[in-house]
């Protein structure tokens, strides 16, 4: 029996609409979800939500944002150094601006090394403050999103096979349609470990062979086959994604390549002792010297992110995203100007949530998925999307599908 289950299209429940259909809830939303798989440009943005995983009360992924400034700031920057902070720089880390969210805190030291770098002053207690607490909010970063303990335990394996049944799933979308695009605020390496377990190619806005750099053109190329030797005939291969980090990764570094462009290097087989002593590791808000915190690599990731999200007929699935960016929210809200444009929350619309308010708004082009099964186990979080929502297409599925294709051909030509 399901359990509070929402399927939201603009304001209405349509599960609990009355209708003409014998299915189960649980059927309705998989089958309107496999419509949305057959769309013309499809875009998924993964939120923090999509690595945490509990397992018997333990986090065996990466945690949410919130739970990783409550644990920096009780179990690393402790009492003490809290103080030091609101006594020294009148930065109070109990704010709600910071308390739950690292990310802001992060930016605002970035900020504050900034000022202190570029003025004369004589404050340069200070100045060693702002630069060891962002060395400890980095190696803590490092540590917490990298899960090497974890990993060679393989507690993680959980987040692994969630990662791979989620893009095994989507390699059933059809092919004659432009490639699924994923992005991800997340700095993990668990979609790389599962596309590259699988063998599934990907671009991540990097070239090069033993050193690999930041290009953002190469987002515009798409890896084919030649289909005839004897003319320049070419298909574009199945088992590809474009995959966008819009706020950096673990395992890119700030490289001073004069002969490159772009001074982002990513790293292979990155490790807590590899990282820990680099200068610049790029992940949101970390600026490059030259720029803003939303210098490249950022600007260029978020205007692929507007570019794709403007496109006719595009759906974008939010997972594991509470909406508490911004930046990426004003992006999502310009598309809705694009009147074919569809947004699909997996999430639950609590009080005053940011979610609620898309409920709210009553258009039938925001659906809002959600809810608990008998089992406990949430719809609108990542295992649950992935396990329940998700289509997973038989082969016996896609010969029906072939076969209705056939048919529909068939009839148009009589």
């Amino acid at each position: 029996m399901d359990l509070d289950i929402h399927f939201f299209k603009g304001g209405e429940n349509v599960l609990k609409s009355e209708t003409k259909e014998d299915k189960e809830p649980l059927e309705k939303i998989r089958d309107s979800f496999g419509k949305v798989l057959d769309g013309k440009n499809l875009s998924f943005l993964l939120g923090c939500g999509c690595s945490s995983h509990i397992v018997d009360n333990n986090e065996v992924g990466i945690p949410t944002m919130m739970q990783l400034a409550k644990e920096f700031y009780s179990e690393v920057l402790k009492e003490k150094g809290s103080n030091e902070l609101k006594e020294k720089l009148n930065l109070d880390v109990s704010a709600d601006k910071f308390k739950n969210n690292l990310e802001f805190f992060l930016g605002t030291l970035h900020s504050a090394e900034f000022f202190y770098e570029n003025t004369e002053s004589s404050k340069k207690e200070e100045f060693e403050l702002v630069k060891n607490t962002i060395q400890q909010v980095k190696e803590f970063l490092i540590e917490k999103v990298l899960n090497e303990k974890k990993r060679k335990e393989k507690k993680d394996q959980p987040i692994n096979e969630l990662y791979e049944k989620f893009y095994r799933k989507l390699l059933y979308r059809n092919t004659n349609l432009p490639k699924a695009n994923i992005f991800t605020t997340n700095y993990d390496l668990y979609s790389e470990y599962a596309l590259d377990r699988l063998g599934i190619h990907y671009v991540n806005g990097f070239t090069g062979g033993i050193k690999k750099y930041f290009n953002p053109t190469i987002f515009n190329y798409a890896l084919a086959e030649r289909m005839d030797l004897s003319q320049t005939k070419w298909s574009v291969i199945d088992n590809f994604f474009y995959l966008y980090k819009i706020h950096g990764s673990i395992n890119w570094i700030e490289d001073r390549e004069d002969s490159k462009l772009f001074q982002v290097r990513e790293i292979q087989d990155a490790t807590f002792e590899k990282l820990k002593d680099e200068e610049t590791i790029m992940i949101h808000p970390t600026p490059l010297k030259q720029n803003a915190s939303l210098g490249s690599p950022y600007s260029d990731l978020f205007r692929e992110f507007q570019k794709k999200l403007m496109q006719n007929n595009n759906v974008l699935v939010t997972i594991g995203y509470s909406f508490s960016d911004e930046h990426i929210n004003n992006l999502i809200y310009q598309a809705f100007t694009i009147p074919s444009f569809r947004l699909i929350v997996l999430g639950a619309p609590t009080k005053n949530s940011e979610i609620e308010k898309l409920k709210q708004l009553n258009d039938p082009r925001i659906w809002i998925i959600g809810g608990a099964l008998e089992d406990g186990i949430k719809l609108h979080y990542f295992n649950g999307f992935v396990e329940s929502v998700l289509p997973d297409l038989s082969n016996d599925d896609i010969d029906d599908k072939i076969e209705n294709a056939i048919k529909t051909l068939l009839k148009k030509n009589e």
